[in-house]
């Protein structure tokens, strides 16, 4: 091999490596890179933390559900500016993703997509959930007496305000009708509040059991309402009694009640949800309350030992897979999400946001 072509080939077995270690290299980068979602923010779960009341802390914590793992401060992340005081839900509608915030009195909306913030929604007096239909976003809410505040979702303006009972809470859409849980707020209320959507008149439906508090729908259309009771105080706010804690199931077709299940005499359940096939109802969590239960909606009594033990602050079920989101609650610092099995057997555990409440997985249509 003589000197020119001992050069050449020096040469091109240098370039050979250049060019192989630049190929290297890329394929470190890309491994490197996490795979963007086809549908972003808009599969996996996201869950609710109230943040500690007045310290403007709440949040949204993501799970991907491919990866298991957590991303906390979502929208914080994203959007560089804090959510705000006090996040009592998430909720993904058919485009957007709306957070209700109570005690900021508004409703940050987001690209279910990105997480990229759109618009906030403000005059919400103590937002608590929100649904879609139509095109509106109804939203119940705390102030001014106890309202349903309608949004129009394309323009994200207030189009018009309904009068229900008292500290609404839970919403639920079954038909061309809105049913809306009257927990009765720092009082007492025993009604659910019926809107009808064509015209938004109010009929009302009065409950066998007191403080209405969440709504699910079982696979017959039957409405399911947790009225969680409450403790009886004296004048001097000393505790006397309880009324006690129920599951109620309306008829929708009537709005009539179809059976009343006792649940207990002195303890108060505060969070419900139902499996993906709508046919076990889970209810517990809350403060001073221990546990989660369940109930196929075609019992007619309740169990007496919890499906999950534990105390916990909150829960869900991720309708993907019916795994069960129970969340921890640690005073004033970061709480705990627990993921369980639908048979009730821990998975993993995971470092949420403060004071985890709840949260959506796939969006209900």
């Amino acid at each position: 091999m003589n000197i020119t072509t001992k050069f050449m080939f020096t040469l091109a077995l240098a370039a050979g490596l250049f060019f192989s270690s630049c190929k290297k290299e890329s394929t470190k980068e890309d491994d490197q890179t996490p795979p963007v979602e086809e549908k972003g923010y808009s599969e996996g779960v996201l869950i609710s933390n109230e943040g500690a009341f007045g310290a403007g802390n709440g949040s949204i914590s993501y799970f991907n559900t491919k990866k298991k793992t957590i991303k906390n401060n979502l929208f914080k992340t994203i959007n560089n500016f804090a959510l705000g005081d006090v996040v009592q839900s998430v909720y993904r509608g058919k485009t957007n993703t709306y957070t209700c915030v109570n005690a900021s009195n508004k409703v940050e909306v987001v690209n279910s997509k990105t997480f990229k913030s759109i618009t906030t929604i403000t005059n919400i007096p103590q937002p608590r959930y929100a649904i879609e239909k139509n095109g509106k976003l109804y939203v119940s809410c705390w102030g001014n007496g106890g309202q349903v505040k309608i949004i129009d979702a394309a323009t994200n303006i207030i189009v018009d305000s309904v009068m229900v009972g008292s500290g609404p809470e839970g919403v639920a859409i079954i038909g061309n009708k809105l049913y809306v849980a009257n927990s009765g707020g720092y009082a007492k209320d025993s009604t659910l509040s019926v809107i009808d959507l064509t015209d938004n008149t109010v009929s009302t439906i009065q409950l066998n059991a007191q403080n209405p508090a969440a709504l699910v729908v079982d696979k017959d259309n039957n409405l399911w309402v947790l009225a969680k009771g409450g403790v009886i105080y004296d004048a001097n706010w000393n505790p006397i009694g309880h009324n006690p804690s129920k599951l109620v199931s309306i008829n929708t077709n009537t709005n009539g009640i179809n059976k009343t299940i006792d649940l207990f005499s002195d303890k108060h359940p505060s969070r419900m949800d139902i499996s993906k096939n709508n046919e076990t109802i889970y209810y517990g969590t809350g403060y001073g309350f221990d546990g989660i239960f369940k109930i196929n909606y075609n019992d007619n009594t309740a169990p007496t030992t919890a499906f999950i033990a534990g105390s916990y602050y909150g829960f869900m079920t991720n309708k993907t897979n019916d795994n069960i989101f129970a969340f921890e609650a640690s005073g004033g610092t970061n709480g705990k999400l627990i993921r369980f099995t639908a048979n009730g057997d821990k998975i993993d555990e995971f470092e949420v946001g403060i004071f985890p409440n709840g949260g959506v997985s796939k969006r209900k249509m």
